[in-house]
């Protein structure tokens, strides 16, 4: 190695040192001050694991393990400071998972989107005609969550539409990026909220598609996780043979 290489791979280490310095401290501050809401997405993350246990038999089960590592990856880059990142790798970790759970049941687009000759659209995922919540989907698969719907249907958009924003260069979003590497707590927490809803949301889909698929086993890894999020809901109450009055949908 020449000197003049020699001496420019040198300041490029004190450049990436100084970097993951600038990381490292991001990490205390973003982790100390949101302990609650670190605790909270951590649980979810937790419960999803469960979800992917009860489904490591399906075709699909290498997407979804796929998309739990971006998952990490992305709860890396927010408590990093890479907010860009961090809400790029959360919205990839949203498509692909739900993306798998749509297609599961179109196995020929499925096998399609897997050796590179389809992609996926979320058009198609979210259409109320013959997406995972339209009316015909849930006829099929879970017709207990029929009335909610539309509330779900809501939230897995806003939650797929927030990401988006940050990732195209929306100017609200762009103007609240910091430049460096710096602790921004309002964009700390809002991607730790925008991850809750995520992993709710794909943890939902993953119920109206294969709940009432599951053996009894594999229905016993993720009655825990329903029961906890989601027993203010009808169709989980009634799923889980729980009681149903005075619950809202």
């Amino acid at each position: 190695m020449s000197q003049r290489s020699a001496e420019n791979a040198s300041s490029v280490e004190k450049m990436m040192l100084k970097l993951h310095k600038s990381c490292m401290d991001h990490i205390e501050q973003a982790t100390g001050s949101n302990e609650l809401e670190v605790n909270r997405v951590l649980h979810l993350e937790a419960d999803l694991a469960a979800w992917l246990e009860a489904l490591e038999s399906k075709p699909e089960t290498q997407q979804f393990q796929s998309a739990h590592r971006d998952f990490g990856l992305a709860f890396y880059a927010a408590m990093s400071g890479l907010y860009r990142q961090a809400f790029s790798t959360l919205r990839s970790f949203l498509e692909v998972t739900v993306g798998a759970t749509y297609l599961s049941s179109h196995e020929f687009k499925r096998r399609q989107w897997v050796s590179g000759k389809l992609d996926i659209s979320w058009k198609a995922i979210t259409s109320t005609d013959s997406g995972l919540y339209s009316s015909p989907f849930l006829e099929e698969f879970c017709p207990e969550a029929m009335e909610e719907q539309d509330e779900m249907l809501a939230n897995l958009k806003q939650t797929y539409r927030r990401c988006s924003e940050y990732i195209h260069g929306n100017v609200s979003t762009s103007q609240m990026l910091p430049t460096e590497i710096s602790y921004r707590e309002d964009i700390t927490r809002e991607w730790l909220s925008v991850a809750e809803s995520a992993l709710s949301a794909t943890m939902h889909c993953l119920m109206v598609r294969y709940y009432k698929d599951l053996s009894q086993p594999s229905k016993g890894i993720v009655e825990g996780s329903l029961e906890d999020h989601f027993s203010h809901l009808v169709s989980v109450r009634q799923l889980l043979g729980l009681p149903v009055e005075g619950t809202h949908s």
